[in-house]
């Protein structure tokens, strides 16, 4: 695919100056991105522990077991574990190795973005491009955790370069290598890889330079191949006898094939998945490896009184009010180690402003009106011309961004800020080209572009610092400083009359102004002392009401309960299991601090049924599990009420008092082979 309207070769001189803006460019996202990185511990701790588990044989490693005792999976598909472990193995199982490949993968995104955006629309545009990727505030948050979604992003990203070649040079294989990455992609966060879907599809049906049914043949076989290497790690588990693997996590019927499309297909579209209390029948145990872990607050509630922060409340339950700066939901307790700053998984209320307004303006929507308005101006601007690869390139970016926007605006489903990620690329790419087409028409009509790029950028700016006000104290001086900017860049290209290169600085200064801002609240996000690491989210470290320390031992940058921990070491007796617990995010501070199996009652959330009263009498009876921890056990009715009857309540040393028959809101342990 040719397009005349490339533009020529650079000169010598002007590559030299690219290349250096470039790399200072990368050198700015390398900053944000591994600044401190991994200081602030093991980031979310659930698939930390999986990290530390797979290293621990091969059977863990493929089915991606929660705990090493392989008794239940993760929630997510392989792929960016994988990953993680193998930075782990040669760095140790740490918060640095555990980010290592997102903090690269966000690196690495930054520059792909600028080789995609350059061939098109030129070196500018490029650079353009690369630097609002570099300062988008989600991507800086979420590349510098342990979450999988930089990666996805980078891969998605490969995805759109190889298809773009496939309309650039009329070679249907680009296509397929492209549909290739995208299932690898799922492999990473199941379908959540799928929302770049429309802007490839859009992009191929449209732009390829071949007759529509052979369009039609080669999407229908692409997608073919798509599916056959999404479904690939699925199929294998699933056609497992679950005997020989670990029970899924997350899913309803121990099926990989549910977990896709329910907690993470339809529960993502309109709700449900943990929020909903499973029906039924107990499952009856799987035998051999399985039975299981899941999520929700860390053992820390019996450490002595007066000396730590109020601790969450038992999952599904409100905390007091005050007890945290913004109160979390259930599964989103805050603690000690993990953040001081609040409900990450606070999303706001579906709904046309929900992009607009905290909390998911401050992680993507910095730029987005300049965008969304910038869009006609770039469709304005390639109106006239012959279909090209810049009109390629629009289909792509538009047709990635714009539906993943309707997704998160009016999405009712699971949903956490830091999935904004997935908007990162594009809307840097059509930033890029909204200031490609005003300088188009500056060159043709200068008064009317100046008009129209000081309407766009002012009005964001200004949204911008209304989107500030308040919540730092550099809004003023940013601010301040972006009108500065955007003032002396409509001076200098409404000056330059035949200075081509005055008015492209005119036009960068103000660019550069729109982009300020969250520049500023990506720096806020590197710097801040106290991240949330299990939701990561964007911004200045919230004032946390000056909550006392807690005296607790670190394993592995984890905190746990020392007392709690030491009785149960010196008890243990090689036991298959360390401790029973409701969930994973009880479970998960043990397993990293000891490298010890850890049971767990109810998967991811305490949700699932993975084994009930007789599948534990059958594990006491076999020796390979003595101790439970209690707390939140009431809500499995059928397991609570057999440890009542067949277990006492011991009291380990700096317990809170739990009496026999009472709901064990205080970690009480029961003692099951004493």
């Amino acid at each position: 695919m040719t397009d005349e309207t490339s533009p020529a070769p650079a000169p010598r001189r002007q590559k030299i100056i690219v290349v250096i803006l470039l790399a200072l460019i990368l050198l700015l996202a390398a900053f944000l991105r591994f600044y401190h990185l991994g200081e602030s511990g093991v980031g979310n701790q659930y698939y930390a522990a999986a990290v530390k588990s797979m290293l621990q044989s091969w059977h863990n490693f493929f089915f991606v077991a929660f705990e090493p005792g392989g008794s239940v999976s993760v929630d997510k598909p392989p792929l960016g574990f994988w990953v993680q472990c193998l930075s782990a193995y040669f760095l140790g199982v740490n918060g640095f190795a555990l980010a290592l490949p997102n903090a690269l993968a966000g690196v690495f995104s930054v520059f792909i973005v600028y080789k995609l955006v350059r061939r098109p629309f030129g070196p500018w545009a490029g650079l353009a491009a690369a630097l609002a990727l570099a300062v988008t505030p989600v991507a800086v948050s979420a590349e510098r955790n342990n979450t999988i979604d930089g990666l996805l992003v980078f891969v998605l990203l490969l995805a759109a370069w190889v298809a773009l070649q496939s309309v650039y040079t009329r070679k249907v294989g680009w296509l397929f290598l492209g549909m290739f990455l995208v299932g690898v992609g799922f492999n990473i966060k199941m379908l959540q890889a799928y929302l770049i879907l429309p802007g490839l599809y859009a992009l191929y049906f449209f732009a390829a330079r071949f007759k529509w049914w052979k369009k039609i043949l080669h999407l229908a076989a692409a997608t073919l191949l798509l599916l056959v290497i999404s479904f690939s790690w699925a199929v294998i588990v699933d056609l497992t006898p679950p005997e020989n693997r670990p029970y899924v996590g997350g899913s309803e019927n121990n099926t990989v094939m549910e977990l896709i499309f329910g907690h993470n297909g339809i529960s993502r579209l309109i709700g449900g998945g943990l929020n909903r209390v499973r029906a039924g029948a107990p499952r009856q145990p799987v035998q051999n490896p399985p039975y299981g872990p899941g999520n929700v607050q860390p053992p820390m509630q019996n450490l002595p009184p007066g000396n730590v922060t109020p601790p969450p409340p038992p999952y599904g339950q409100q905390p007091p009010v005050g007890a945290y700066p913004r109160p979390p939901l259930p599964g989103s307790q805050v603690y000690p180690g993990q953040s001081g700053s609040g409900n990450v998984m606070d999303v706001g209320t579906p709904g046309s402003l929900r992009l607009f307004t905290f909390p998911l303006v401050g992680e993507i929507g910095w730029i987005l009106p300049f965008v969304l308005m910038g869009i006609f101006i770039v469709i304005a601007a390639l109106w006239k011309q012959p279909l090209g690869e810049k009109h390629a390139a629009l289909l792509l970016w538009a047709g990635w961004l714009l539906p993943e926007a309707l997704y998160f605006t009016y999405s009712t489903g699971i949903m956490h800020a830091y999935y904004m990620i997935m908007m990162g690329a594009p809307l840097a790419a059509l930033f890029a080209m909204t200031g490609w087409a005003l300088w188009q028409l500056f060159q043709k009509r200068k008064w009317p572009a100046l008009g129209l790029l000081a309407l766009l950028a002012g009005g964001t700016i200004l949204f911008q610092a209304v989107t500030m006000n308040g919540r730092t104290s550099a809004a003023g001086w940013t601010t301040a400083g972006a009108f500065l900017l955007l003032g002396a860049g409509l001076l200098l290209a409404a000056a330059a009359r035949t200075r081509v290169r005055l008015a492209t600085v005119g036009l960068s200064l103000a660019l550069i102004a729109v982009l300020l801002a969250p520049g500023l609240w990506s720096l806020l996000t590197t710097l801040n002392p106290a991240p949330n690491m299990a939701l990561p989210y964007s911004g200045p470290a919230q004032e946390t009401g000056g909550r006392p320390s807690v005296q607790v031992r670190r394993g592995n940058d984890v905190f746990v309960n020392p007392l709690l921990l030491d009785f149960l070491l010196e008890n243990y007796r090689g036991e298959k299991y360390l401790v029973a617990t409701l969930n994973a995010n009880q479970a998960a501070p043990f397993i990293l601090a000891t490298g010890l199996p850890v049971f767990t009652f109810g998967g991811f959330g305490g949700m699932d049924i993975i084994v009930d009263a007789d599948g534990l009498a059958e594990m006491v009876a076999a020796g390979e599990l003595r101790f439970v921890l209690g707390q939140g056990l009431e809500q499995r009715q059928d397991v609570f009420l057999w440890l009542q009857q067949n277990c006492p309540v011991v009291q380990t040393p700096g317990a809170a008092p739990v009496q026999q028959g009472q709901p064990p809101n205080q970690p009480g342990l029961f003692d099951c082979g004493g």
